[in-house]
């Protein structure tokens, strides 16, 4: 039923069909749009096209096809077309099996997935999980699209009685105070603000910005406070202010967080090393490198606690108790945008060895199985945003996987066993 192989010959029919029944006009007006947006803003650049690079994809492959009337093979192999061609190639297969209705409701889910790149993670998410069950040969089917059931897949011939599945897809930018554009924004600023400092500069300096929530709201404050950390860098002092306002000042030796220079001379960083030096752990930061040897590493941070993991384990009992039915064994499957495999793998070694403490996912994870409200759910299931690879044999890698387990579950079956080996 669900495609999961695509041959290089269908490309082009997968392609126009797609067009046909979900409408070119809705990506190709989105991508003008964020086109737009970037006009004048090309520090955001490479966050847009990120954020929606399914929109992106689809907009390249029709921008070829209308100059040169046919995309070569190379051009998809070795570009980052395929992730939108499997999307299309997924799509086309639940419609081609899907009534009247389901198919209009599909549609529209996608329109509304063009526009905002949460909607659209999660919905290439679903498709990843799904495509996975069918390569293990299992039967699904999808209960919300059939009305019977508000959870996203049904693998039918596994256990005593099938399983429920339900598909997060977390952006990073869930529960934290200082969200990725904001940053990037004030970051432009910062820059434009600390050119002239930087220019004879040296030395190290690691400049940590912390604000008592968030970001001021309007340009002109967010200037104001630009100006504040310059005057702090000049006078080489530390100041807390009346509003709540930290910025932290301190030297250090430049080459030590510089591993080298890729070829467009971007210094490559250690972020454990900066993480070191400005004393702060996976913040938003910003390396301004001078001509003269030194530089600033410029870290943006908020003093109310980031609560990822708060949010996502509500969302998760939240969806326990009102998505999965209880009546048959529930497995989560946990996508994390902007959490890379090797994070997840750092994780799991963490958690096999016995000499380390147990991180803040394990006892988040334990807690929530540990629940008696919760005994119907046999596993969470986390994945990397490792980029997927297309194969010869038409499959791509989707990154690293970390299972765990509910065994102590009353519905639990050897059948859950090795489910992402």
């Amino acid at each position: 039923m669900l495609k999961t192989t695509i041959h290089t010959h269908e490309i082009p029919i997968i392609f126009e069909k797609f067009k046909n029944i979900v409408g070119e006009d809705h990506w190709l007006k989105r991508a003008k749009l964020i086109n737009e947006d970037i006009k004048g803003k090309k520090y955001l650049e490479d966050y847009l096209v990120n954020q929606n690079s399914i929109i992106f994809s689809l907009y390249k492959y029709s921008a070829l096809l209308k100059k040169h009337g046919a995309v070569q093979v190379q051009q998809i192999e070795d570009s980052d077309l395929y992730p939108a061609l499997s999307f299309a190639a997924q799509t086309l297969s639940i419609i081609d099996h899907s009534s009247n209705l389901q198919k209009k409701l599909l549609i529209r889910r996608i329109h509304g997935a063009f526009k905002n790149p949460d909607d659209m993670r999660a919905l290439q998410f679903e498709m990843l999980a799904s495509t996975h069950f069918v390569k293990r040969d299992n039967s699904i089917v999808w209960p919300d699209m059939e009305g019977s059931g508000a959870f996203d897949i049904l693998v039918k011939d596994i256990g005593d009685n099938g399983l429920e599945v339900e598909c997060k897809s977390v952006s990073i930018n869930k529960g934290r105070k200082i969200h990725r554009r904001d940053a990037l924004e004030f970051h432009h600023l910062i820059r434009s603000e600390l050119k002239a400092i930087t220019k004879g500069l040296q030395i190290g300096l690691s400049v940590v910005l912390t604000v008592p929530n968030r970001l001021p709201g309007t340009h002109k404050e967010k200037k104001v406070l630009a100006r504040r950390i310059r005057n702090q860098i000049l006078s080489a002092q530390s100041k807390s202010f009346d509003d709540g306002v930290h910025i932290r000042v301190s030297e250090f030796i430049y080459s030590t967080i510089v591993a080298g220079l890729d070829s467009t001379k971007n210094p490559i960083i250690n972020t454990e090393i900066v993480d070191q030096i400005t004393a702060t752990e996976n913040r938003e930061t910003m390396i301004i490198e001078s001509h003269a040897g030194g530089g600033i590493i410029f870290v943006l941070q908020s003093s109310k606690d980031d609560a990822v993991l708060k949010y996502l384990f509500n969302t998760l009992k939240k969806s326990a108790n009102d998505q999965v039915s209880k009546n048959r064994p529930a497995l989560f499957l946990v996508s994390f945008h902007g959490i890379e495999d090797k994070a997840l793998i750092d994780i799991a070694h963490q958690e096999k060895d016995p000499g380390q403490p147990p991180t803040a996912l394990q006892i988040k994870v334990s807690n929530f199985l540990d629940s008696k409200e919760r005994d119907h759910i046999v596993g969470v299931c986390f994945f990397g945003s490792g980029s997927r690879t297309l194969h010869s044999d038409g499959h791509a890698d989707s990154g690293s996987v970390y299972f765990f387990m509910n065994r102590k579950s009353h519905l639990w079956h050897e059948d859950f066993n090795g489910l992402f080996i």
